[in-house]
C-alpha cells in the first residue's frame, strides 16, 4: 500500500517538501492519490469571497506488482476492468487513471519457486527464474496487451518505477502540473501579446479610428538598441508614421543625406536636462531598417 511498505516514506517525504496541503483518507479506489484544490465560489457573500473545494479529474492508482501480475495473467479480452476495477464507481468516466507499479522488476526476480497463472481458458505452468526465462517473455507479451488495453480502451497511463523515490518525484510533477492549470489556461486564453489589437496590460490598443497607431510606431522605434523612450518620441513627433518618414527618404537627394535625415532631431531628457540629439548612428540604423531588403544585415555594428 501507499504506506505499508517500509521504503515508501520516501515519497512522504518528497510529498512534504511542497507547498500544499496533504492527507490521508479512505477512497473509492484502495491505495489511490486524487488532488482537490479550494477555489472563491461566486457570487461572494457579504462577508466577502467563499472557498469551495473541488476535486481534480486525476486519479494516480498504485497496484502491487503481484496484484498486477495477477490482473495481467486474467486478461482474455480488451476488457478495461479486468486490468484496473472501475465499475460501479460514480463519476469514473469524467476521471483520467493512471497506474503506478513500484518495483516491479524486483518482484519478479525474487519470487520464489514456480506460479500458477491463468491464460484464455487453460493453466500454464510458468517458471520463474532470476534471469527472467519463460516467465519475462510471457510477461512482455502480456505487459503489452495490457498497455494497449489501458491506452486505447480506458486512456489510462501505466509508469512502472523502481524506487519509491521514483514514485515520490512523479507524484510531485503531478502535483505542480495540476497546480498551474489555471494559470496556463489563463495564459492560453489571452489573446497574443504581440497584436496591436490584443488586450494586454503593457501593450498598445489601436482603435478603428486609428488611435494608437502612433503609440505602436514609437514603440517600434524604441525596439532598436540603445534607444530611450524620449528619442523615439522624438521621432515619431517629427514623422508620425513609416509612411511619412519613407516619404521623406524619397525626396533626399543623395544617400548620405537619407542616412543623417534624423540624426539632428532634437530629444527632450526630463532627467539631464541638457539638450541633446538623435545623432548619426541611430539615424543610420533606422535608414537600413526601412529600405534594406537584405535579411542578414547587421543593423548595429557595436555588437
Amino acid at each position: 500500500g501507499l504506506l505499508k511498505d517500509p521504503g515508501s516514506d520516501a515519497w512522504v517525504k518528497v510529498l512534504s517538501s511542497l507547498d500544499c496541503k496533504y492527507s490521508f483518507e479512505p477512497q473509492a479506489i484502495p491505495c489511490s492519490i486524487t488532488w482537490r484544490r479550494n477555489v472563491p465560489s461566486t457570487p461572494s457573500t457579504p462577508d466577502g469571497p467563499t472557498v469551495k473545494t473541488e476535486e481534480e479529474k486525476e486519479v494516480l492508482v498504485l497496484v502491487e506488482p503481484e496484484d498486477f501480475l495477477k490482473r495481467l495473467f486474467s486478461l482474455t479480452q480488451p476488457d478495461l476492468n479486468q486490468v484496473l476495477p472501475l465499475a460501479g464507481l460514480e463519476g469514473s468516466s469524467t476521471k483520467t487513471y493512471s497506474l503506478a507499479v513500484v518495483g516491479l522488476d524486483a518482484y519478479r526476480r525474487y519470487v520464489p519457486g514456480e506460479r500458477r497463472c491463468r491464460g484464455s481458458s487453460r493453466w500454464a505452468e510458468i517458471s520463474v527464474s532470476a534471469g527472467g526465462g519463460t516467465f519475462g517473455a510471457e510477461l512482455l507479451t502480456l505487459s503489452a496487451s495490457a498497455l494497449v488495453v489501458l491506452q486505447l480502451w480506458g486512456n489510462t497511463e501505466v509508469l512502472f518505477l523502481d524506487t519509491w523515490q521514483e514514485f515520490g518525484q512523479h507524484v510531485s510533477a503531478l502535483t505542480k502540473a495540476i497546480a498551474k492549470r489555471p494559470y496556463k489556461r489563463q495564459l492560453e486564453s489571452q489573446e497574443l501579446p504581440f497584436c496591436t489589437a490584443g488586450a494586454w496590460a503593457s501593450g498598445v490598443r489601436v482603435e478603428k479610428d486609428g488611435t494608437g497607431l502612433w503609440q505602436v510606431w514609437k514603440r517600434q522605434i524604441q525596439q532598436f538598441n540603445r534607444v530611450s523612450p524620449a528619442t523615439a518620441a522624438a521621432i515619431a513627433e517629427a514623422y508620425p508614421s513609416p509612411s511619412l518618414l519613407l516619404q521623406a527618404y524619397e525626396e533626399c537627394g543623395t544617400e548620405d543625406e537619407k542616412r543623417l535625415l534624423l540624426s539632428d532631431i532634437p530629444v527632450k531628457s526630463d532627467v539631464s536636462g541638457k539638450d541633446r540629439r538623435v545623432g548619426p548612428d541611430l539615424s543610420r540604423r533606422i535608414y537600413l531598417f526601412m529600405v534594406s531588403t537584405d535579411p542578414d544585415l547587421v543593423l548595429d555594428l557595436s555588437t
